[in-house]
């Protein structure tokens, strides 16, 4: 658990009254892809420098990726293998399905291009999720960066603006709900509801003595929305389906 948060159902904001905003590489999936991306086809090792310099804060993720990405030399075919062989974490669906029985409203919120995440979710049968993030301009054996997304006022100079996304996307009557694991969470998650954490992202909101609950796999989360939403409207029913059969 995250600085002073109890688990249990009473913290979670009702079904109706929630948004969920969903990350995707190492929180969706078991990989960052990305990572995978420049780590194996980056035609020299100069994109680790690049890695450290935005680490140490020298740099936004925008002028990292964009960086990054300029090294990377890769063949159509190589890029769709690298895709399909993507993970997602072991409760992704099971996620997804509770959130779609409950009809709370998802989104997936990435630094990751959208592109690549379209593919991974179609394959998964969850190509029609809202995904915002990233683009790229993929020519022959080279892959551009494009940042639709980026925000000129971004104090963090991210290539994707996840706080100006949920400015631009969320429901001002609903509580936001949000799942991450990095760095380039911690500023969406500190105008968070309720944060489930865990990786960087966890660590930084310990710095900052912030409340968030911590997770291994989606499976906690949806264990635990699951718990709140889903349990209470099955016993709700039994109870009137028991006095409908007394009566």
């Amino acid at each position: 658990m995250g600085q002073g948060t109890i688990p249990g159902k009473s913290f979670v904001p009702p079904a109706g009254l929630s948004q969920v905003w969903l990350d995707f590489d190492h929180t969706l999936t078991r990989q960052d892809v990305l990572d995978e991306l420049i780590a194996r086809y980056a035609v020299d090792e100069s994109w680790r420098e690049i890695e450290h310099r935005w680490e140490r804060g020298e740099i936004g993720s925008r002028e990292c990726l964009g960086g990054q990405l300029d090294l990377v030399r890769i063949a159509p075919a190589q890029l769709k293998a690298l895709l399909d062989g993507i993970v997602l974490d072991p409760g992704a669906l099971r996620l997804f399905k509770v959130l779609e029985s409950e009809r709370v409203p998802v989104v997936v919120l990435s630094d990751c291009i959208d592109q690549f995440i379209q593919r991974i979710l179609g394959r998964h049968g969850l190509g029609r999720v809202p995904v915002r993030a990233n683009a790229a301009a993929i020519r022959a054996d080279r892959v551009e960066l494009l940042c639709p997304h980026a925000n000129p006022r971004c104090t963090s100079a991210a290539a994707h603006c996840k706080c100006a996304s949920i400015d631009a996307l969320g429901r001002p009557d609903r509580r936001s709900l949000y799942v991450g694991d990095g760095r380039s969470d911690l500023c969406a998650a500190r105008k968070a509801d309720l944060v489930f954490a865990k990786g960087v992202l966890a660590d930084c909101l310990d710095k900052e003595s912030r409340r968030y609950v911590r997770y291994a796999t989606l499976n906690g989360v949806a264990d635990l929305l699951e718990a709140a939403w889903v349990a209470p409207s099955l016993s709700a029913a039994t109870q009137r389906g028991g006095r409908e059969r007394a009566g």
